[in-house]
């Protein structure tokens, strides 16, 4: 088995001297013990807060992007209607010169009033 060591206040090593050692325990009181107490209730109280904070910040964002989403995805709605429309108008202007077909310059209703185009 190994030898112990002990921590003393003399300088002396001589061996088979009484030495006066240096005491390894401390006391903690009533006072300190509360005083660590709070201070680990402020920390786990910041740590909460910090958590839920970064919660409710991700929350805010989060809502921002799906809005952001949403409008976009109806202005791509909105855009892909028009580009059908354009598109129909296009077909129909193309249907008009292909067959030969020529624009209407006047029309006559049947109560006599005339149009122009």
């Amino acid at each position: 088995m190994g030898r112990g060591y002990i921590v003393t206040n003399s300088s002396s090593a001589d061996l088979g001297v009484k030495k006066k050692t240096v005491e390894r325990g401390f006391s903690v009181g009533p006072t300190a013990i509360r005083f660590v107490t709070i201070i680990i209730i402020a920390v786990l109280a910041v740590v909460y807060l910090s958590q839920s904070t970064a919660g409710a910040s991700r929350s805010v964002k989060l809502n921002d992007l799906q809005s952001k989403q949403d409008s976009l995805s109806l202005e791509k709605e909105r855009l892909e209607a028009e580009q059908t429309r354009l598109k129909s108008l296009q077909s129909v202007d193309q249907g008009v010169a292909n067959q030969g077909m020529e624009q209407v310059g006047n029309v006559e209703h049947l109560g006599g009033a005339t149009t122009s185009n």
